[in-house]
């Protein structure tokens, strides 16, 4: 059973879980096989918080769909290595990131990912691997995932684990990021 996080940077209906993934033996697909696993994670969720099933569709470089009670809903996965995490919503558009707080990001890339106008403290301050789960979090929300250069959203932090995105077009959204498990995990949402 998927362990259900709750954080006070995030409303009420964003539902947050979490499951550790392992993979045995040899997988000739790894992605494939962490994207079902990832669909299921969102099943169990909406049965968990809904009591409902959910028709969870996975499209090639799409954010998944996900239809409840035949209305679709908002959600979003992200995988590791060792772990799984999920989110869920029927009134936010969510997107998901998580990574392992142990990987390093090369201060090449975070130079590439820095938007013109984000604060220099956002990089002093913040963890690069913790940077690079929030901008695709954000990212993910919006449906493009790394199609869309990083450096096209400015992100600003409101306080120790929340945080304010600006996208290219002029919309704006909150990013809940916290530490669990030795792992980062990075929620955006957005009032549909």
């Amino acid at each position: 059973m998927p362990e259900k996080i709750f954080h006070n940077h995030l409303p009420d209906d964003v539902k947050v879980a979490f499951e550790l993934f392992s993979l045995s033996g040899i997988v000739k697909d790894h992605d494939r096989t962490q994207n079902m696993s990832g669909a299921s994670l969102l099943r169990k969720m909406a049965k968990l918080h809904y009591g409902s099933k959910i028709d969870v569709r996975l499209l090639k470089n799409e954010k998944p769909k996900a239809f409840l009670n035949g209305r679709e809903i908002s959600v979003s996965f992200s995988h590791t290595q060792k772990a799984l995490s999920a989110v869920i919503s029927e009134k936010y558009n969510v997107g998901c990131d998580i990574e392992s707080v142990e990987r390093s990001v090369s201060p090449g890339l975070i130079d590439r990912i820095k938007a013109g106008k984000e604060p220099d403290e956002l990089y002093s301050e913040v963890e690069p691997i913790r940077i690079w789960t929030i901008k695709e979090s954000a990212l993910k929300m919006i449906g493009t995932g790394l199609r869309k250069s990083m450096n096209s959203i400015r992100v600003e932090q409101d306080d120790e684990e929340l945080f304010t995105v600006d996208f290219f077009d002029g919309n704006r959204a909150k990013i809940c990021s916290f530490k669990y498990q030795e792992h980062w995990i990075t929620v955006c949402y957005q009032k549909l």
